[in-house]
């Protein structure tokens, strides 16, 4: 049978907090009540015991008896073999404490002498006794007899008191705990009503924050950064979208209106400038796809990426001849890093492409290790990139110089590859101004192994 849990949490806590309240206070109370009686019956018995050994030492010794206490609740019976009694400390009630009826079986050993104390009467408690010889001989046992009437009426008092204070304060607790509770929760409430509101439509509200500095103040702060996040990642997604549809949508404009005008002029068309064209169309067409499907694979961070050491200087000595426009002036250390190789061989090349394609004429390619850091540096003499759009150059389809015909080549898509696989693969990339050619200069750092 599956157990049964109550769902609300207000009312989880108050029961829990309820119920080990309870529970202390039943074993705190056990505890102080065991403590008072043994006490207090602790200490009359040692007062009275005291008291035993000196009457039994002055009855030993022929002396008289040691005046009574008159703070004393104990009274002292010297009884002679028979059991009778000769004479009582004090000397008055001795009468009526001997002559009270007593059951056999409430009759009890006591102790040191190996006597028999005298049973218990209603309000009193017997302690041992002690046998002493007097100097004619006689035999006679002291015995004290204390009224533990008032510690037992003492002990009643504290019993009857906790009977009824340990349950109002359970009870009060349990209030208490469920008013606490219930102040705490509404926040959260309030935080989970709004938060059911939002939809990819409404991303734009965020939750109500308090200004408490608690718990559920940082728990809001927390929720509003992750929607912020969220938001951001919708934006960019769209944008996104966006982008790729309007790319895909200008070579296949660009194809239809070459066949269009080709099949309406089909005498005069030159079939094959139409398919080179038409090719090359394709070409950037495959290219925008494999570049957008790489982007998403790399934006996925549940994909499963092999990663191996490899050497990086052998992948840019593998890429530096699709350099085709400018001359190339290549500085390459051996250096090892861990990543993985299609993407890798990606970034160099995309880094190479777009260098080739803004250079005048030289590109220099140069690789070294610096500390735990793999440095890859490509520079041109080209424009270069203006300071307020280097960080711009590494978004998804922006471009420097704007143009969007077939011979300014690439999509926008080349460099946030590059910034995307460098931290994917714990580095980062930077674009300042080349010291040498005067051009841009790209410096990727990766983790060396």
């Amino acid at each position: 049978m599956p157990r049964v849990r109550p769902r609300s949490l207000r009312l989880r806590l108050t029961l829990v907090v309820t119920v080990a309240v309870g529970l202390a206070l039943t074993i705190a109370s056990f505890v102080l009540v065991n403590s008072m009686s043994n006490t207090l019956f602790g200490g009359m018995a040692d007062a009275a015991a005291l008291q035993v050994d000196k009457v039994a030492d002055a009855v030993e010794r022929g002396q008289p008896l040691p005046p009574e206490d008159p703070t004393s609740a104990t009274m002292i019976l010297v009884e002679d073999k028979d059991g009778k009694v000769v004479t009582s400390v004090p000397e008055t009630g001795a009468k009526a404490v001997t002559d009270r009826p007593v059951p056999p079986e409430r009759t009890r050993a006591a102790g040191a002498a190996g006597t028999e104390a005298m049973p218990p009467a209603e309000d009193f408690e017997i302690v041992p006794a002690r046998t002493v010889s007097t100097p004619q001989g006689e035999v006679r046992t002291v015995r004290a007899i204390s009224r533990s009437g008032q510690i037992t009426q003492s002990i009643d008092l504290v019993v009857n008191s906790l009977l009824v204070a340990a349950p109002l304060l359970t009870a009060f607790v349990g209030w208490l705990t469920w008013f606490a509770v219930d102040r705490a929760l509404r926040p959260i409430e309030a935080v989970r009503r709004r938060a059911e509101a939002i939809s990819h439509s409404t991303l734009d509200e965020r939750l109500p924050e308090q200004d408490t500095g608690d718990e559920v103040g940082r728990l809001t702060s927390t929720l509003n950064r992750m929607l912020d996040r969220i938001a951001s990642g919708a934006r960019r997604q769209r944008e996104f979208v966006s982008d790729a549809s309007h790319e895909l949508r200008t070579p296949l404009a660009a194809m239809r209106a070459e066949l269009e005008v080709s099949l309406a002029h089909r005498d005069n068309a030159d079939w094959r400038d139409v398919a080179t064209r038409l090719l090359d169309d394709h070409r950037r067409l495959e290219r925008l796809t494999g570049d957008l499907l790489t982007l998403a694979r790399l934006d996925e961070a549940a994909v499963s990426r092999r990663a191996e050491p490899v050497r990086l200087d052998e992948i840019v000595a593998g890429e530096i001849t699709a350099v085709r426009h400018s001359e190339v002036r290549p500085s390459l250390t051996p250096v090892r890093v861990t990543g993985v190789v299609p993407e890798l061989v990606r970034l160099v090349r995309n880094l190479l492409d777009n260098a080739d394609k803004h250079a005048a004429g030289v590109v220099a390619v140069s690789l070294r290790q610096d500390g735990r850091d793999a440095v890859l540096a490509v520079e041109d003499d080209g424009p270069g990139v203006p300071p307020e759009q280097r960080e711009r150059v590494f978004d998804r389809f922006f471009r420097v110089d704007g143009s969007r015909d077939r011979a300014s080549g690439g999509v926008g898509l080349g460099l946030a590859l590059v910034r995307r696989i460098a931290r994917s693969h714990g580095g980062e990339v930077a674009v300042t101004s080349s010291a040498t050619l005067g051009g841009a200069r790209f410096e990727v750092r990766l983790p060396s192994s």
